[in-house]
């Protein structure tokens, strides 16, 4: 399992916001985040590997991916 620092440094070098998403479930142990559909469209496109990295993240915390 990704230790949450080392994940966020890494998504830190992408071009999308996903070091911003995993900070926010970190900061306010969420147990869902919300998040439109073309966001998770875009990021399986432009950044599938830091997506996979995310989405597994998410899963190994029990953190719930609600797509509106």
């Amino acid at each position: 399992m990704t230790m949450p620092d080392e994940l966020i440094d890494d998504l830190r070098r992408s071009q999308t916001d996903l070091a911003r998403l995993i900070e926010a479930v970190v900061r306010g142990r969420l147990p869902y985040v919300v998040v439109p559909v073309q966001a998770v469209r875009s990021w399986e496109r432009r950044e599938p590997q830091h997506w996979a990295k995310v989405s597994g993240w998410l899963s190994d915390q029990n953190v719930a991916l609600v797509q509106v």
